[in-house]
């Protein structure tokens, strides 16, 4: 049996924010901030990463210290090269950018505690 949302009301998800469990709060936010986002803290154990739309949770003391790491995303941008560009001139390590059959050009990076940021654009035609 489907349950549909709107049999609790729920009309719709207006947003997602993914909580990454960081094992160093200010050490998270400074890679963030060379990453490109701008940063915020709820408290000294707990912080913000945006950029643009996207919010990542950074999560520090209180955790469970099984779940540093684990978490990852999928950022969907205009231009994979330009993002890898922008990364490479802060010194960030990543792999790629590169084509995929299925009409992405995509790449990856891990930060320090091992939490995942896939991206990719659109391949051009």
């Amino acid at each position: 049996m489907r349950v549909d949302s709107y049999d609790f009301c729920v009309r719709r998800v207006v947003s997602v924010e993914p909580i990454f469990v960081v094992s160093d709060v200010d050490r998270a936010v400074a890679h963030y901030e060379r990453l490109g986002f701008s940063t915020s803290h709820h408290d000294p154990g707990y912080a913000f990463a945006h950029r643009n739309d996207l919010t990542i949770h950074l999560a520090g003391s209180g955790v469970d210290p099984e779940r540093v790491g684990r978490g990852s995303i999928y950022m969907h941008v205009d231009d994979a090269d330009a993002l890898a560009e922008e990364w490479r001139g802060a010194g960030i390590d990543f792999v790629g950018p590169k084509d995929f059959e299925y009409g992405k050009r995509e790449g990856s990076h891990e930060d320090p505690d091992g939490n995942l940021i896939r991206f990719g654009s659109p391949l051009r035609r």
